[in-house]
């Protein structure tokens, strides 16, 4: 899944013929306060992040001159918001907005869904779990898909009423048209102004796009410098990874344990991670690694991070099976990181529960390094685990 910064998402959409204010990218102060002159002045800045809730987070600033904009832009530039750090502004005309309205699409397991309602805006979390009854949820029939009579519909179940209903169900289902063209798994519009007219704008969007269809939106791709990488150094340079390298799908999240986790995806890694948390441990991260007998590199990533993570005291290497990948060789991409590594990490407990094709040649790899402990046969995923927590304990400072 790849989350878009919002200015690309109302690029999008407006190329479509959906209703956006005018705005532009700024990347510097002294932009935004050009940018806000032009735009008469009262505008709102955006951090060009690619995360929602942002005006929860501090990402968003209204302000009514353009030397407000610039010093707006101070702030704003270099920060950091939702984990990613802000390279970009999105400087957009201001919306005098009487009533925020909510819209989303998304796919789900069986079929699209559609969730609107009349009651929108950054609170519109806490009221799907203190007021359920405003928000209307319905399923889209990807055959049929969302005709503006069944818009109206659910506009008019969710509270709407007078001129703003034709208006929302014409709107509404051209949108669904552009999250089908989008090739997109979410697309959320919050909050949606109505004017008294009824005549709606579109005053925040985000989308996240399916990585498996970018090949279809060849503008979307993103370099080493795009505003949608993590702010954190070790995620990052996985992330780049995985967009730069070929190979399977890698990714790496940071915790805040001291357990490094190098396990298989689905439910044996979760199932690990659970086991640290029983035995009184903590994990450090979560990970999926691709199978690869011919190019390591994104493998190496991966490890890479985990062993750089500055708290990390112990490494569990479990695998419920080797996933096609032949043992030796996430042995031997460990092995090249801990020594490409070392001194740091020469000490680092590592406890390897890995069984397969290769095994033995990965037993001898790690024969004579006395911080590695590659269980026998028969062991099960809970004494491994047990096994790196005790070890990750004795390694603690006293």
């Amino acid at each position: 899944m790849r989350c878009l910064t919002e200015d690309r998402v109302k690029a999008f959409l407006r190329a479509r013929g959906h209703p956006a204010p005018v705005g532009e990218v700024a990347a510097t102060p002294a932009d935004a306060e050009r940018i806000a002159a032009a735009l008469g002045g009262r505008v709102a800045l955006k951090a060009l992040v690619p995360a929602g809730r942002r005006g929860l987070a501090g990402g968003i600033r209204l302000v009514d001159d353009a030397a407000g904009a610039r010093a707006a832009a101070a702030c704003l530039i270099g920060a950091e918001v939702s984990g990613y750090p802000v390279r970009r502004v999105l400087v957009e005309r201001r919306i005098d907005i009487e009533n925020e309205w909510y819209l989303s699409f998304s796919l789900e397991c069986a079929r699209p869904e559609v969730l609107l309602s009349t009651r929108g805006g950054v609170a519109i979390e806490s009221r799907a779990q203190t007021e359920p009854e405003v928000i209307v949820r319905a399923a889209v029939d990807p055959l049929r898909g969302l005709p503006s009579w069944h818009a109206a519909e659910l506009w008019i179940a969710a509270g709407a009423t007078g001129r703003a209903v034709p208006a929302l169900a014409a709107l509404t289902a051209d949108l669904y048209e552009s999250f089908v063209a989008a090739d997109a798994l979410l697309l959320e519009l919050n909050p949606i102004a109505v004017a008294t007219t009824g005549t709606p704008t579109l005053v925040g969007a985000m989308m996240a796009v399916d990585e498996a269809a970018l090949f279809r939106h060849p503008e979307w791709k993103s370099g080493e410098d795009s505003d949608d990488l993590p702010a954190n150094p070790r995620e990052r340079a996985v992330a780049i990874a995985n967009r730069t390298l070929p190979g399977g799908e890698c990714s790496y999240v940071e915790l805040d344990g001291d357990i490094g986790l190098l396990v298989g995806g689905g439910g044996a890694g979760l199932y690990q991670h659970d086991l640290v948390i029983e035995h009184g441990g903590r994990p450090a991260n979560h990970s999926v690694t691709p199978p690869s007998h011919s190019d390591d590199r994104k493998m190496k990533a991966v490890i890479r991070a985990i062993l750089e993570h500055p708290r990390l005291r112990a490494l569990l290497v479990g695998f419920n099976f080797t996933q096609m990948a032949r043992a030796d060789i996430r042995v031997r991409a460990l092995i090249d990181v801990l020594d490409e590594l070392s001194p740091r990490r020469e000490a680092l407990p590592v406890v390897i529960r890995l069984f397969g094709a290769g095994e033995a040649d990965a037993r001898a790899m790690v024969a004579g390094r006395d911080h590695i402990h590659y269980l026998p046969r028969g062991t099960t995923l809970r004494e491994a685990v047990a096994k790196v927590v005790a070890l990750a304990a004795e390694s603690a400072p006293a």
